[in-house]
């Protein structure tokens, strides 16, 4: 399944012509990139060309990335750039409310880096395995608060054994996400 992919396999995947992969990189990312021309000003016209011009600027240049699992970061950049170049080709008497239309593109926004941190944990999730996925989620992320007792039931596991398993799991979930640098 293409959302069990990581960024850097999408990216190969994209390269060998499989536009499956392409689909699931686009639909991972689209939201991001049409967001960052909307924070920068641009109407939802202007947002939808230079997300336009984003992804064609990747499909063009996919062979030449060098760091495929950070496709992310090259999505963000580019579109602040293209977002940028919109604002700059504005008429003078438009205006911007701070001046440079550049000085809130080139900051870095902490929903992009949320974004991304999301992306790359949802990744790592995908590949610690479903019965650690599930473990994780229930303890953790499940807004019903499940007790033992009934994570127990769920997951067909005594109730002394969820400790060391989610131990073992949190333990995998560490060593991906150490692999793919969200850790030192």
């Amino acid at each position: 399944m293409p959302t069990d992919l990581t960024d850097a396999e999408l990216v190969h995947a994209c390269r060998n012509g499989q536009r499956w992969a392409w689909d699931a990189l686009v639909e991972r990312y689209q939201r991001l990139v049409y967001a960052i021309p909307l924070r920068a000003g641009l109407n939802p016209d202007e947002a939808a060309d230079v997300f336009q011009v984003v992804f064609l600027r990747l499909f063009e240049h996919l062979d030449e990335l060098r760091e495929p699992q950070a496709v992310g970061k090259w999505l963000i950049t580019t579109a602040k750039r293209e977002a940028w170049k919109v604002l700059r080709q504005r008429p003078a008497e438009e205006g911007t409310v701070d001046g440079d239309p550049a000085v809130h593109l080139l900051e870095a926004h902490p929903d992009e880096e949320l974004w991304l941190d999301q992306v790359m944990a949802r990744e790592a999730l995908e590949q610690i395995g479903e019965r650690c996925r599930q473990l994780l989620w229930m303890l953790y992320f499940d807004q019903s608060q499940p007790s033992y007792e009934e994570i127990s039931r769920q997951m067909r596991m005594p109730p002394g054994s969820i400790g060391p398993t989610r131990a073992r799991c949190l333990e995998k979930l560490r060593q991906v996400l150490k692999r793919m640098g969200m850790l030192g």
